[in-house]
């Protein structure tokens, strides 16, 4: 079996990333080693790096995946008014339009929204400037008697109410 195809089969794939993984670990645990002044923290660190090279050097036979046509599970990627192939920076513009109408809806609403407050705020200013003082006063002495009225009222009723026997929930 040439190795181009020992790289493609499973168990290829699996020693690929079995030394690939070691060689990562041997470097670390040399390095780990030689910082430390262990012993044979050269040796450790010789055999991992010397692993890392192997796997590099046979990766260099291993195929680059196939490319795979995206268009076809996702539509919008394709050029529109064109039977092109579509790209990635097409779905970037596409979003980015998107994107760009959304925020101009936004900015619309809140305008909108500006607008409207405008509008009461100025409704407000002219309600309060045409309302008289001493008419502000009387309507609160009104409120207060009216408020005075009412608890003696609420005093009667729970007089009357206790007076005919009728159990009332507090």
């Amino acid at each position: 079996m040439n190795l181009k195809k020992f790289l493609k089969s499973n168990a290829g794939r699996k020693f690929y990333n079995f030394a690939y993984c070691w060689g990562a670990c041997l470097v670390i645990l040399g390095a780990v080693f030689k910082i430390a002044h262990m012993p044979f923290d050269s040796v450790l660190l010789m055999v991992g790096l010397f692993t890392e090279v192997f796997i590099f050097f046979i990766s260099g036979f291993d195929t680059p995946d196939e490319i795979y046509e995206w268009e076809k599970v996702f539509p919008q990627l394709k050029k529109s008014g064109e039977g092109g192939k579509g790209t990635a920076q097409d779905a970037v513009e596409l979003a980015r339009k998107q994107y760009m109408q959304g925020l101009e809806t936004m900015r619309e609403r809140v305008d909108s929204l500006n607008r409207i407050y405008l509008e009461q705020e100025e409704r407000m200013k002219a309600v309060s400037g045409s309302i008289d003082p001493g008419t502000m006063a009387r309507m609160k002495e009104e409120t207060a008697r009216m408020t005075r009225l009412l608890e003696e009222l609420n005093s009667r009723y729970s007089d009357m109410l206790d007076a005919l026997g009728t159990k009332r929930g507090k």
